[in-house]
């Protein structure tokens, strides 16, 4: 299968006085999961929303395969997106959600068995737990080569969390993802490579001491 490449900077965005993204570079290839992580109100889910394309600025550089993407481009089928918000109308339920996304009741059920009792349920009804896990099954087996992840783990028992980390690895087989979630650990555990959002500025991350030298560990994961 052929490799795509998504690769982004040039970002910049302010509010008021305060500069939140100034020096960004990413690249996620498909294949691979790529971890975002920064202590909260850093500026990532600015940077995904500047990446999906629902937050535009005058500087950005957004590519695929070296191809930028330019104007409105949500409609490509480029990128997905999972919002921290919940994005299913509350009055829609399960199985017409499914029909929507053009996936088969069973395609959900399979994965998440505590689903076959709810595909008649709006979202308004669901747990909060329940909504995240359907609204991430349903970016995840979107036919986008790459997926945006922000919080994919919110909410969620400890079993569902176990569940979801083996559906984002499956995806990965043909996706490039970006995963950030405040429960860094699940992250760390399995993604890649990692990128450090600080002060504006993206590093791509070596080793758990580097995230201990900028600030965001304060010792090595197991220590």
């Amino acid at each position: 299968m052929k490799k795509h490449t998504l690769e982004f900077d040039g970002i910049e965005l302010s509010f008021s006085t305060h500069s939140v993204l100034s020096s960004i570079y990413m690249k996620c290839e498909t294949g691979k999961i790529i971890g975002l992580m920064g202590r909260n109100g850093c500026g990532k889910s600015s940077l995904m929303k500047t990446v999906f394309g629902s937050l535009r600025n005058h500087n950005q550089s957004i590519r695929i395969n070296s191809f930028p993407l330019i104007g409105s481009y949500q409609q490509d089928k480029f990128i997905s997106y999972l919002p921290q918000e919940n994005f299913i109308p509350h009055k829609l339920s399960v199985a017409t959600a499914l029909e929507y996304f053009e996936m088969d009741c069973e395609s959900l059920t399979d994965y998440f068995p505590d689903f076959k009792v709810l595909l008649f349920t709006p979202a308004r009804d669901l747990s909060g737990g329940h909504l995240r896990l359907l609204e991430s099954f349903l970016i995840l087996k979107s036919p986008h080569p790459f997926c945006l992840l922000d919080e994919p783990f919110s909410g969620l028992m400890p079993l569902h969390i176990e569940c979801m980390k083996e559906l984002i690895s499956q995806a990965k087989s043909t996706k490039g993802i970006i995963l950030s979630d405040h429960l860094y650990r699940h992250t760390m555990e399995m993604a890649d490579e990692i990128y450090l959002l600080s002060n504006g500025k993206t590093y791509l991350i070596k080793d758990q001491e580097e995230l201990v030298f900028r600030g965001y560990l304060q010792e090595p994961l197991g220590v």
